[in-house]
């Protein structure tokens, strides 16, 4: 169990310092264009992130849950919207890519809980933004 935990923690320690690594990889743009093109890219990749987490939640609740994890992920996606779009056409990649980073991050411990047996359908429909 002690081995397990290890392994986990140092796991967390690696996805973390890759989490910021990327993010710190656009820094090194100096033109706005180049650094929207560097932030589409990562936000890209925290979607399709994102999606796979959610989906993989979604396997692994109750039934009634699943109706509850469907409703407050639209929910948070209209919240992610409205806050990185400034204005109507527009999309803040920036803001898109830490927003997902950090839904992603809630969802994958609700799946950890999940697949522990320790499921909480509370926290799964809590608005976690």
């Amino acid at each position: 169990m002690k081995s397990m935990f290890s392994m986990l923690a140092v796991g967390v320690l690696l996805w973390s310092a890759q989490s910021v690594l990327a993010a710190g990889e656009c820094d090194k743009y100096t033109t706005s264009y180049d650094r929207t093109y560097c932030f589409s890219k990562l936000f890209i990749e925290s979607d399709n992130e994102l999606n796979a987490v959610y989906k993989d939640l979604r396997k692994a609740v109750p039934g009634s849950t699943k109706d509850q994890l469907a409703s407050v992920q639209r929910e948070w996606m209209q919240h992610r919207d409205a806050v990185c779009q400034p204005q109507q056409g527009t999309i803040n990649v920036d803001c898109n890519y830490k927003l997902n980073r950090e839904r992603t991050e809630y969802l994958r411990d609700r799946l950890r809980e999940c697949k522990t047996g320790a499921c909480r359908p509370d926290q799964i429909g809590q608005k976690s933004w």
